[in-house]
């Protein structure tokens, strides 16, 4: 039978089992239908265009705090590099990270006493102009959840993958990298990404999440049917601690920094992150709710994001070939993130 959640509170949460709950144990509700979609008032003239001065991710998504730790020192963007080696740059110039990157974020979340890893990878097109970088193409591939600890869950949501693909783009995200005494001082500004709902609306935290009646409409923002299961937001099928379905939309925000060596082809930078959760229904064991307590791991060791840079015969052709590619190669290119 399934069952539908009330509206859920603030919490920790992340595009993961124990990471997507955070802060909200549901009341049931009756089965049926989600509720008139045009039922939740918005206060806005606008409801579906970001606030003022937000950027769209249907254009460039909105970014903040966008050059964290800039320096004057750096080298000038399309500096020319070394010899190639088997189809990759032997070194880069200086501190310039312009190119193709396969990206692996991993966050680790805590419940019941269970860990959960959740990962995403992403694909970027990055340029540089002295310590200034920006995306110029931002794709996410996709994420899944794995239990790395006694009792803990997995998760699978591949039906959302190509929805996330089209929505979930990260161009125009901007960062900076700057030469220092040791190596490179590197900072991606923070990003929101939201998952299962109106993108541009709720790429503004300030916007709260929807609940289980507020479907999406064409002047409304709301719940989206991500992966068209007919089910509200996007589905999560969890195994091992315990046994259903999570129905959702999520909103999560990360950035990354850290010193790197000058001329890296493969790097790791820390990870700052947090989520809120908007449970809109599960169905299956009541243990799913046990969840509600997932919060960020302590250890700042376990949060990182792995860049490694691709060959030109790497990830090419269209957008699904390239995220196709990208989850192939994660395992192999950032193994470290992977698991």
């Amino acid at each position: 039978m399934r069952r539908e959640a009330a509206p859920a509170g603030k919490g920790v949460v992340t595009g993961a089992l124990a990471l997507a709950l955070g802060g909200c144990i549901p009341d049931y509700v009756a089965p049926g239908p989600y509720g008139a979609p045009d039922d939740a008032a918005v206060d806005t003239n606008d409801p579906l265009a970001p606030p003022a001065g937000t950027l769209s991710s249907a254009t460039t998504p909105p970014v903040e705090d966008a050059a964290l730790g800039a320096g004057d020192a750096g080298t000038e963007g399309g500096g020319a590099e070394s010899p190639v080696e088997g189809g990759l740059p032997t070194s880069t110039v200086g501190c310039d990270l312009s190119g193709r990157w396969l990206v692996v974020d991993r966050e680790v979340s805590t419940a019941i006493g269970a860990q959960e890893a959740a990962h995403e990878w992403l694909y970027f097109e990055m340029s540089q102009t002295g310590t200034q970088l920006t995306v110029t193409k931002g794709l996410s591939c996709g994420m899944d959840v794995v239990g790395i600890s006694a009792a803990s869950a997995n998760v699978a949501c591949e039906k959302v993958w190509p929805a996330m693909q089209t929505h979930d783009v990260e161009t125009g995200r901007t960062g900076t990298s700057a030469m220092t005494a040791t190596g490179c001082s590197v900072s991606f500004a923070k990003f929101y990404e939201v998952i299962g709902a109106s993108v541009a609306y709720y790429q503004n935290p300030n916007n709260a999440l929807p609940p289980a009646s507020q479907e999406a409409t064409s002047s409304a923002p709301g719940w989206q049917d991500w992966d068209d299961d007919g089910l509200p937001g996007y589905t999560m099928n969890v195994t091992g601690l315990a046994t259903g379905q999570l129905y959702l939309a999520s909103r999560r925000w990360n950035q990354w920094s850290g010193t790197i060596d000058a001329g890296s082809n493969s790097f790791t930078l820390a990870d700052d992150w947090d989520s809120d959760p908007d449970l809109l229904g599960y169905n299956g064991s009541s243990l799913l709710t046990q969840t509600a307590s997932a919060t960020k791991d302590n250890d700042a060791s376990l949060h990182f994001v792995t860049f490694a840079r691709l060959t030109p015969a790497q990830a090419t052709g269209d957008d699904t070939s390239v995220c196709s590619a990208i989850r192939s190669l994660a395992t192999t290119l950032a193994s470290e993130a992977s698991n």
